[in-house]
């Protein structure tokens, strides 16, 4: 510390020199009157687009919802394709034979199949998109 001493001394002497407080406060009052003259003309127009609903575009915040979009699109499907597998494998633990068999069948095999063709769908907009 005691080797830095002088160092800190002068840059915290020239940090508060008068000169350099004098060219932080004119910047300070130009940002200050800036803001005081155009604030109210900015607050109109902001408050003029919410009224309207035209808020501009948001391209980072629109692609955000695109994405969620399709994922819960996906999601909904693959609950779906699961549901016919669940519900195909409980008609086929049932033990009575004939239509439910046929019926528990059918249902595994769409939904497995569904699944494929949701997975293989996911993997072609991902691919597509870069």
């Amino acid at each position: 510390m005691e080797s830095f001493r002088e160092e800190i001394a002068r840059l915290t002497k020239q940090h508060f020199s008068p000169a350099r407080i004098k060219e932080k406060t004119t910047t300070l009052a130009r940002e200050f009157e800036r803001l005081v003259k155009d604030a109210p003309g900015d607050t109109r127009r902001v408050l003029r687009r919410i009224a309207e609903g035209n808020l501009g575009r948001l391209p980072s915040l629109e692609a955000l919802g695109g994405r969620f979009s399709r994922n819960l699109e996906r999601l909904t499907s693959a609950i779906a394709f699961a549901a016919l597998v669940i519900g195909g494998s409980m008609l086929l633990m049932t033990p009575m034979g004939g239509w439910h068999d046929r019926l528990g069948e059918a249902m595994i095999v769409s939904g497995l199949f569904g699944m494929l063709m949701t997975g293989i769908r996911a993997l072609r907009r991902d691919h597509g998109r870069r």
